[in-house]
């Protein structure tokens, strides 16, 4: 037979072990929503490392499922999305002189080029808190650099890019994904403070090319 209940000297009612869980339950902060991405093109939910196409008519990033990506997983299949490769390549044996770096006028040390069909045939973007802004590279400067590195004959129009990084005494030359173009962008433009970046911003932009280091294939 189990004791009788009685109230305590104040008169109120102490509270049970199960009233006692409950309020522990609600005071517990709430966790935080799943994301789930899904495919831009037939809403199928997507894995965490899922492949993009690149919009060409925005240029911009579509996320994709593995059976939306086949369709686009040849060179120059489908006018309108192309299928963004998946290969890194450490360059250690790139030639670019200090005059030619001088030429782009980098305000940060870094920066992506590539070849584009939609305005001008060679592009060069770097990365800053508002986004990524074009510098200029005329024809003859893309021409001595292919020529001094004919690999980058090789560059999948639109969806690969040459991705340099000079910051302080480094010279990092990688052929990439144009989306990991975009993400170091997205990332500086989050990070961001102030005219220098700030310490947060560049170990953030340190950690990025040390994984980019890692996971990239040295061509010699």
């Amino acid at each position: 037979m189990s004791a009788a209940y009685t109230p305590d000297g104040n008169g109120a009612r102490p509270a049970t072990s199960l009233e006692g869980l409950r309020r522990l339950v609600r005071n517990q902060p709430a966790s935080p929503p799943v994301v789930v991405e899904h495919c831009e093109l037939c809403n199928e939910v997507l894995a965490t490392n899922h492949r993009h196409l690149l919009d060409l008519a925005g240029r911009t990033l579509v996320c994709s499922c593995t059976a939306c990506s086949l369709l686009f997983d040849k060179r120059g299949a489908g006018h309108h999305y192309r299928l963004i490769p998946n290969r890194y390549l450490l360059l250690p044996n790139f030639q670019m002189t200090d005059a030619q770096w001088d030429e782009l006028m980098i305000p940060v040390n870094i920066v992506f080029l590539f070849r584009s069909t939609i305005g001008n045939p060679v592009a060069a973007f770097y990365p800053g808190p508002a986004g990524a802004t074009e510098s200029l590279l005329d024809l003859e400067g893309w021409a001595a650099l292919t020529n001094a590195n004919p690999i980058l004959n090789e560059l999948e129009t639109d969806v690969e890019a040459l991705l340099v990084n000079r910051v302080r005494t480094t010279r990092e030359y990688y052929i990439v994904p144009i989306d990991t173009c975009y993400q170091l962008v997205g990332l500086i433009r989050l990070k961001w403070r102030g005219l220098s970046g700030g310490t947060e911003a560049w170990e953030e932009i340190n950690k990025f090319f040390q994984e980019l280091r890692q996971k990239s294939d040295s061509v010699e």
